[in-house]
């Protein structure tokens, strides 16, 4: 009896510490949901979103569907949160170094320097039936999306153990004027590479729905054994290509 009642204090106690995290789901004003994310698809190209990651690094694909190439520009692109826009472009350069040192006296040496510098050219060049893939921001890089307004509460049978009790997932719904999070991903593209033919495309994103619930409930971690005996964990890939999720703070 004792040891049941030791057993069930461990568990409560595992249950207690184990951390939560926020599911984002978000929606956009000119992308559909799709297998692969958020997409908006015409006769020039397929433009997808996929976000999912922690904190939500903006995977970014645009596929040209011309029989001529597509450009963008990234000096008037822009990601932008509120009224603040981040550039895709800046006029700088990456400096990568290297070194290597040699002594030919004890009291003299040398160091040898070399690298490579590389700098991102503000038109992109995208040939015909072909895709640029880009991944350069993220949603929520620090904190985690304050939520406001009434929420419902479902159950679902836990997934990470046999526990006949079920977890509890608090949700949170918004519309788009609503919604405590919302940013805006702004691109300039021309089928000319003088953009005589220059379009932009807008899109507003925003959280339409926030669940908050245990981790290993969405991220379970699978145990693996290698030919040695030795055990280790095999973290689980969040897979849903229209959320994110940010890991809350313990308790």
């Amino acid at each position: 009896m004792k040891k049941l009642v030791l057993l069930l204090s461990v568990w409560v106690a595992m249950v207690g510490c184990m951390p939560t995290i926020q599911v984002v789901t978000l929606r956009g004003s000119n992308v559909s949901p799709s297998q692969e994310g958020l997409a908006m698809d015409n006769d020039t190209l397929t433009l997808r979103y996929n976000f999912a990651s922690e904190r939500g690094l903006m995977q970014l694909s645009i596929v040209n569907k011309l029989n001529k190439p597509l450009y963008v520009d990234w000096k008037r692109s822009s990601f932008i949160i509120g009224q603040d826009k981040v550039d895709y472009w800046s006029d700088v350069s990456d400096v990568h170094l290297s070194g290597s040192a040699s002594r030919y006296s004890r009291y003299a040496s040398s160091v040898y320097l070399g690298g490579t510098i590389k700098k991102q050219e503000p038109i992109a060049f995208i040939p015909p039936q072909t895709k640029l893939e880009k991944k350069q921001f993220v949603v929520v890089p620090q904190g985690s999306v304050r939520l406001t307004g009434p929420s419902t509460i479902e159950q679902e049978k836990a997934k990470w153990t046999d526990r006949k009790k079920p977890v509890d997932i608090v949700n949170y719904a918004y519309s788009a004027d609503q919604s405590p999070l919302t940013f805006r991903n702004y691109l300039t593209l021309s089928t000319d590479k003088d953009f005589k033919t220059e379009f932009t495309i807008d899109t507003k994103f925003w959280a339409s729905d926030v669940k908050v619930l245990p981790r290993d409930q969405i991220l379970t971690q699978q145990t693996s054994t290698t030919y040695d005996g030795r055990g280790y964990y095999i973290p689980a890939v969040f897979k849903q290509p229209d959320a994110f999720y940010v890991q809350l703070p313990t308790q």
